[in-house]
């Protein structure tokens, strides 16, 4: 089959009218309108369907037009690669971004990548999940997320993987500003952690197995995952208590370190943030020059940044 036809049903689809979807394509109308009447004879039956919102299509038209959607993305990547190559740049990299930690660092991570002129970064945010999925999946070449995450449960291939710390940190539980906990200078019974609100956030909100405060998982009444500005709009206005990695949540500024507690008879867990890589790109030149910029940037970072009174 033609991958143009299902190319073209896909803008067609996407603009909800053949008109639209000519334009777009650079065609006319009738050259589009005779495409889809050839990929319909392939077919056997109708691919799309006229209704007082445009054109819709049909069970089959939808399906091909997925694929469609997918050549349509192929087809701009080679567009962007071409233009990168004739701008000078040498390569892309995908590079996954842990939501707290773009939230937190946002101005010298753009600084750094920008330094970097032989190359392209595309930066993706998203769950540490997710994340790791498309790490597995070839989608990224690298990927800043908590090293503590497991990722044996995909397939098997944790192998595949390889991870290196370059960010030290340590979760800490923090109350809302609306908490009468605020500010405690003493240690906080699990008693009394018991009786809170509390919101579950990252990777705790669903991809671990459990979280470290029973109590807290069981009282939680809702939870985020893939992004921070929510979480901490509820720190700011609710009192409401999280479990967050302490030194980037204090990193944001939005957050006061007198809302972050000290739990009685409980030492914080290690979240400290790595640099995750396919050990297959690691004898790639231009994978490892990049890979030794980002650890370098990073643990540069780790080093520059206060510590917060964080047992690191």
């Amino acid at each position: 089959m033609n991958p143009n036809l299902l190319k073209q049903l896909a803008m067609v689809v996407k603009q909800g009218s053949i008109s639209a979807a000519a334009e777009q394509l650079f065609i006319t109308q009738p050259t589009l309108t005779r495409s889809l009447q050839q990929l319909e004879m392939r077919v056997g039956a109708p691919v799309l369907a006229r209704t007082r919102y445009g054109m819709i299509p049909t069970e089959i038209g939808a399906r091909l037009a997925q694929i469609g959607e997918r050549i349509l993305a192929e087809t701009e990547q080679g567009d962007e690669v071409i233009r990168q190559w004739h701008s000078g740049y040498d390569n892309q990299f995908a590079i996954g971004i842990d939501p707290l930690w773009e939230y937190a660092t946002v101005a010298e991570m753009t600084s750094g990548f920008l330094s970097q002129n032989r190359y392209v970064f595309h930066c993706r945010v998203g769950s540490a999940a997710t994340q790791i999925e498309w790490m597995q999946g070839g989608e990224l070449d690298f990927l800043l997320a908590p090293a503590h995450l497991s990722v044996a449960h995909a397939s098997g291939s944790q192998g595949a993987l390889q991870r290196e710390v370059v960010f030290r940190d340590r979760s800490g539980v923090f109350v809302g500003k609306q908490s009468r906990l605020l500010g405690s200078q003493q240690p906080i019974s699990p008693d009394v952690l018991e009786q809170q609100r509390w919101l579950i956030a990252g990777a705790s909100a669903g991809f671990l197995s459990g979280v470290e405060d029973p109590a807290a998982q069981q009282a939680a009444r809702i939870a985020f995952t893939g992004g921070i500005r929510s979480v901490i709009h509820l720190l700011n206005t609710t009192s409401m208590l999280v479990r967050l990695p302490a030194r980037l949540a204090l990193m944001t500024t939005e957050i006061d370190p007198q809302q972050m507690i000290q739990v009685e008879g409980q030492t914080s867990a290690r979240r400290d943030i790595a640099l995750w890589s396919r050990r297959q790109d690691s004898e790639r030149p231009d994978s490892q020059k990049v890979r030794e910029f980002i650890r370098d940037w990073v643990t540069g970072l780790d080093h520059s940044v206060g510590e917060f009174g964080l047992d690191l």
